[in-house]
């Protein structure tokens, strides 16, 4: 099986997924890629920062060949990180995007269970809403008895803002920056969504939803502290509304936890993406490290930095594997 990194002309005529898309990687960095086989392909950009280089997956692996199979993949993965070594590309193969889930891991990686919430999209909305669990079908139509508006956005500083508001609060430090959202608008026009919640012109929650002809996916999310009953859960629904009727089939709410703390503010969010009728599909994540010192370097010098703001870090196998 013979691998090398390709250009975006290289993969003329391949349908890409439209995280794996250039216009997609090019909001992410400058520096980005494809492996690629005769079976399959896998995309990926380099986050650099001070003397530290990370790569990371946008996307699983997509399949070129009909005959692909769990040992193909183990051979594609295992090729990859010799590849990465042997060329000295980064330091270390970092989680990948909370959307990629993987069939098997490379040897020689830290690989830990992780999964994601799929909503079928493929009926009609009437049938969409009645696949949803029962308190989630009341507190929508509640809230559109209430009046709660749900539209599309182009005021992307207020997206950014709530989203940033709502990830301050949980102490987390996942959200996007503000050139990343500019970046989305530009790269992706006709493939990035930003939807808005409101209650008598009063803001209640945001989403950036990302999409092709296939599949969407939920990528990030704000609420207000306080939201309004349903405001929230209508925004999910709408937004999965308007991909029917642009014809796309699935929807990704991106990103599970296998092993979930009873209680945990993540019990709460995974219980959320649950009842709107999704099917929890499971695989893997995993961590390579290329450079052991530089990687431990980098973990401390991130957490030192973080903690000075407030925010505690902990690389996020290493979470997941507790």
């Amino acid at each position: 099986m013979k691998l090398e990194i390709v250009a975006s002309e290289n993969l003329a005529g391949l349908p890409l997924p439209v995280l794996a898309s250039e216009g997609y990687l090019k909001t992410k960095s400058e520096s980005y890629g494809w492996f690629a086989s005769d079976d399959y392909v896998l995309p990926f950009f380099l986050d650099r920062k001070l003397f530290f280089t990370r790569m990371v997956f946008t996307e699983g692996l997509i399949n070129k060949s009909p005959h692909s199979s769990i040992e193909g993949e183990k051979e594609f993965l295992d090729q990859v990180v010799r590849y990465v070594k042997s060329h000295d590309i980064c330091d270390f193969i970092y989680k990948a995007q909370s959307n990629v889930i993987f069939n098997v891991c490379p040897a020689g990686s830290q690989c830990v269970p992780w999964g994601t919430y799929l909503v079928d999209l493929d009926m009609s909305g009437d049938a969409l809403l009645a696949t949803f669990d029962g308190k989630h079908r009341n507190v929508i139509k509640k809230a559109m008895k209430d009046g709660v508006v749900i539209e599309t956005t182009t005021d992307i500083v207020q997206v950014y803002e709530n989203i940033k508001d709502t990830l301050d609060r949980q102490k987390s430090i996942h959200y996007p920056s503000l050139s990343y959202i500019q970046k989305l608008r530009v790269n992706l026009p006709d493939n990035s969504l930003f939807f808005r919640a409101t209650k008598d012109g009063e803001l209640q929650g945001t989403a950036i939803v990302i999409f092709d002809e296939k599949k969407g996916f939920y990528m990030y999310g704000g609420s207000v502290e306080k939201p309004y009953s349903g405001s929230l859960n209508l925004l999910q629904f709408e937004a999965m509304k308007y991909l029917q009727g642009r014809g796309v089939r699935e929807y990704d709410l991106v990103g599970a936890r296998i092993k979930v703390e009873e209680g945990s503010k993540y019990e709460g969010i995974q219980r959320f993406k649950s009842r709107f009728g999704a099917r929890l599909v499971q695989g893997y994540a995993f961590r390579t490290i290329i450079h052991p010192v530089r990687f431990k370097a980098f973990n401390i010098l991130t957490a030192m930095y973080l903690r000075s703001r407030g925010y505690d870090y902990h690389d996020p196998i290493d979470q997941l594997a507790e």
